[in-house]
């Protein structure tokens, strides 16, 4: 189980990495950035917890991983419609 946790914060950090650096080309602040990157822990936790073999641990795990679908899921459709809200104010 060490191992897969290392694996996990090891991909975790990388990914982090090459959002912050994606991110810092178009200039925008790191608090920003916490809207992306927070699903992505989110799940590693969950993953994490689900790998530990606990009973309560692993329904934690999924509750995380559940959560973080369900976030990311609002997440999109609340950039949709408000993307949609500016465009029409535009025009």
């Amino acid at each position: 189980m060490i191992k897969s946790i290392s694996v996990e914060l090891i991909v975790l950090t990388a990914t982090v990495i090459l959002i912050k650096n994606f991110v810092g080309n178009f200039n925008l602040k790191l608090g920003k950035l916490a809207i992306f990157v927070f699903p992505l822990v989110s799940f590693v936790i969950g993953f994490t917890l689900r790998l530990s073999g606990n009973q309560e641990l692993v329904d934690i795990g999924y509750f995380f991983t559940e959560f973080t679908t369900l976030f990311v899921t609002v997440l999109f459709s609340l950039c949709i419609y408000f993307g949609q809200i500016k465009y029409w104010r535009i025009k």
